[in-house]
């Protein structure tokens, strides 16, 4: 009889299980995102079928012609000017002006410019001390290029393509080159990536950071014995821009034990494991260094974190907006002064509302719903302040429908790894930063303009579903000629 619990049967049960878990959210969003496009945008459901099936053909095409005709160097140099022309295009033709937080910090970096740090002592940074990080990093820009947003929207763009380069190189070390080709093509084309463009969001920069470490950790966490520096840097310089370290930091924690405990013998376990601490080190040392640099600057008096990390949990968790902004929520809390007190209100609301455990599961499905089945937000970050409400309609119509036809081929790809014994580990960590980052979004603040950050991950899973199709139809021709 064979034993159950020997590394071979745990390391097929732990991975698989992370796959199922993984096929769920897909199917889930598959479902709310089709019932958007029905009944919220008003497709037709014989539109919706056949604009996915257009659309899968076409990425199918797209994707043989890409890796049929063109060496990997032609395929790089051709997807970075496919992917910067489409940005430029729209940020030069779209004058989106910068609002809401993005304004407080756009302006603030003004000051900073002038070497005026007296916007720091407002509440708003004051309370979310991490807003600095961009802020910061604007002010050095327009020191560099001056007063203005087409630096900043400019580099934003350099950002997003190489973001797309990140994805293409990601899905091909996970799975191969042919799925790295799709990935990137996918990737280049978003709608919602190349609209948010023109946005002046933390996440161009922050993003493109944590998957620059994510490449590094699949690419050379086990060759290299000193990318735990390089992945421990750019994950601290991400989380300064965007505070979403630790969720990566905690990711890439699970990824590495997993792969100690199910994949390595003895010394590469001590070697895996002394790296994976060097990272946490490299982490919070970096992150010190930059967070007292700021204090000693006199830029702010407190570290680089949030005063008041209860609060996304408080509008999270709120039964009647379903876990968006509440202005209710902000006037009854932003009038209490003294931090410990704001903290003892919010602690009691968070208790309040999840009290009802019924209640609190029928939250998680509308935030679900909302989170990943609502009309993108990027048309209304993008051009509502524009009155460009026919483009906004049309773009986020067809990029509902390539939403579900990628869900389409991310389902595709999650079944063929269930059948799959002999996948490589590398693509655990992409599920877990999915899985993670929807469990998360369960109890947060949530907003569609936060799928962001985990689209690429999405694309690199949906490619192999593309690759799988594709090897299907072409059994299926060979089979018939």
């Amino acid at each position: 009889m064979k034993n159950i619990n020997s590394p071979h049967r745990i390391s097929f049960s732990l991975p698989k299980l992370l796959v199922f878990f993984c096929l769920a959210i897909f199917i889930l969003t598959l479902r709310v995102s089709y019932i958007t496009a029905a009944y919220s945008l008003y497709i037709s459901k014989l539109i919706i079928c056949l604009e996915a099936a257009g659309i899968s053909i076409l990425v199918i095409v797209l994707a043989y012609i890409a890796n049929k005709y063109l060496s990997r160097l032609q395929f790089i140099t051709a997807l970075c000017i496919l992917a910067f022309c489409v940005r430029l295009i729209w940020i030069t033709t779209i004058p989106t002006p910068v609002e809401s937080d993005f304004l407080i910090m756009y302006n603030g970096a003004l000051h900073a410019a002038k070497g005026d740090y007296a916007f720091a002592q407002q509440p708003y940074f004051t309370t979310w001390v991490y807003q600095l990080g961009f802020t910061m990093y604007e002010s050095l820009i327009i020191k560099l290029f001056g007063a203005g947003t087409i630096a900043l929207k400019s580099l934003n763009i350099l950002y997003c393509t190489g973001l797309t380069v990140l994805t293409y190189l990601i899905a091909s070390k996970v799975f191969n080159e042919w799925c790295g080709r799709i990935a990137g093509i996918m990737y280049a084309l978003n709608i919602s990536n190349i609209l948010y463009g023109s946005v002046l969001t933390s996440q161009h920069l922050a993003v493109f950071l944590f998957y620059l470490t994510c490449y590094l950790l699949i690419a050379k966490f086990s060759t290299n014995n000193y990318s735990w520096i390089f992945i421990g840097i750019t994950l601290t310089l991400g989380d300064i821009i965007r505070p979403l370290g630790y969720f990566f930091l905690i990711a890439i924690a699970i990824y590495i034990l997993l792969k100690v405990l199910l994949e390595m013998d003895k010394t590469n376990r001590i070697n895996a494991t002394k790296r994976l601490f060097g990272v946490i080190i490299v982490f919070y040392l970096f992150h010190s260094i930059i967070s007292y640099s700021f204090i000693a600057a006199g830029v702010t008096q407190y570290p680089l974190n949030d005063r008041d990390p209860l609060w996304k949990f408080v509008l999270g968790l709120n039964h009647e907006t379903f876990g968006i902004y509440s202005q209710a929520d902000e006037n009854r809390i932003m009038s209490i002064e003294n931090i410990n007190q704001r903290q003892h209100e919010e602690w009691n609301i968070i208790k309040e509302r999840t009290d009802d455990k019924i209640d609190l599961l029928q939250l998680f499905y509308m935030k679900f719903t909302i989170m990943w089945g609502s009309v993108d937000g990027s048309g209304e970050w993008s051009l509502s302040t524009l009155k460009e409400l026919e483009l906004e309609r049309n773009l986020m119509k067809h990029e509902c429908l390539i939403y579900i036809s990628a869900m389409l081929f991310g389902i595709i790809g999650l079944v063929s790894l269930i059948s799959k014994n002999n996948a490589s580990f590398q693509y655990t960590l992409l599920l877990l930063l999915i899985i993670g980052y929807v469990l998360v979004h369960l109890l947060i603040e949530i907003q569609t303009r936060y799928r962001y950050e985990i689209i690429p991950s999405f694309t690199v899973v949906q490619s192999y579903g593309v690759y799988i199709t594709y090897k299907y139809l072409q059994k299926i021709c060979i089979r018939n000629t």
